[in-house]
């Protein structure tokens, strides 16, 4: 996330220079115009508690990772200390919890990208969102024709006379350029 502010402006300019043929082919020529929503995370206090929030979640899985891990640890040394003590059928029940406790725990490290995700859609999703108005409302008022962010190169805002897509897909169609 704390990406070189060079390296994000150089990656902006990139951008320009490729979006560039867009704004030269549209009607009316329109401006490119970019949003750094590293810089608003650092800024907008909300934005900087949403981050903080999703952050704290994130640990937390980690944590309960290491764990769980600890946890299997511990299982698979205790029950190779008792292996020799324990009787044929005591050990196998032991083995059993053993792979019920791994197969708990491959289940919950599944689960984390979804459960991440949805946190991420919880706490960070409504400021992206809110940005993404925020910046529609400003190229629309305002006359760009992409807005861009820069720190992560999406697209927040494009003005529906930048976009070539009919053009490109009637001359796909009609098979004038191959």
């Amino acid at each position: 996330m704390n990406r070189n502010p060079i390296s994000r402006a150089a990656a902006a300019l990139c951008l320009a220079c490729l979006l560039a043929p867009l704004g030269a082919a549209a009607k009316e020529a329109k401006p490119l115009a970019v949003v750094d929503s590293e810089r608003i995370v650092q800024e907008y206090g909300a934005a900087r508690d949403a981050q903080a929030q999703y952050q704290k979640f994130l640990q937390g899985l980690e944590q309960d990772i290491s764990d769980r891990e600890k946890d299997l640890q511990r299982a698979a040394e205790q029950i190779e200390s008792q292996r020799m003590l324990l009787g044929e059928d005591a050990l196998r029940v032991k083995m059993q919890e053993f792979e019920s406790q791994k197969a708990d725990y491959y289940q919950f490290r599944q689960g984390l990208e979804g459960r991440a995700e949805s946190e991420y859609k919880a706490k960070i999703q409504p400021i992206i969102d809110q940005v993404k108005l925020i910046a529609e409302r400003i190229g629309k008022e305002q006359g760009y024709g992409i807005i861009v962010d820069a720190a992560s190169l999406t697209t927040l805002y494009i003005d529906a006379e930048v976009d070539l897509t009919d053009e490109v897909l009637s001359a796909l169609v009609s098979g004038t350029e191959k």
